[in-house]
């Protein structure tokens, strides 16, 4: 049986770069304060707790967390070919374990992205 979803496996704040091959994007935990520099034309998403991706209590978005709606709006702009098409991301956080958790227990993330070790 083989899984679709699009992997998505995590380099810590700090680590050095580069995170991303061409054929992935990149979903960036503000503030990430360290400079890097990614091959052109590579997706990227940032998020944060206090910041929203759509305006509060929409629907889409309402009980889930930040990394989980950057996800979602990463893959419809995948979807609708904003961006480049990827093949996987890599999630630049400060505390993998945590995302990692929130993006398994949100039912909609868990059906797009695969976390990988």
């Amino acid at each position: 049986m083989s899984d679709d979803r699009i992997p998505l496996r995590f380099a810590v704040v700090g680590a050095a770069p580069p995170w991303a091959t061409a054929q992935e994007a990149v979903l960036i935990e503000e503030p990430a304060a360290v400079a890097f520099t990614l091959a052109p034309g590579v997706a990227v998403m940032r998020f944060g707790a206090a910041g929203a991706v759509h305006p509060a209590g929409c629907a889409c978005c309402l009980g889930r967390g930040a990394a989980a709606a950057a996800l979602g709006v990463l893959f419809q702009a995948r979807a609708r070919g904003e961006v480049a098409w990827f093949t996987a991301v890599v999630a630049v956080v400060a505390d993998a374990a945590a995302v990692s958790a929130e993006v398994q227990g949100d039912r909609v993330a868990a059906a797009r992205f695969r976390v990988v070790a």
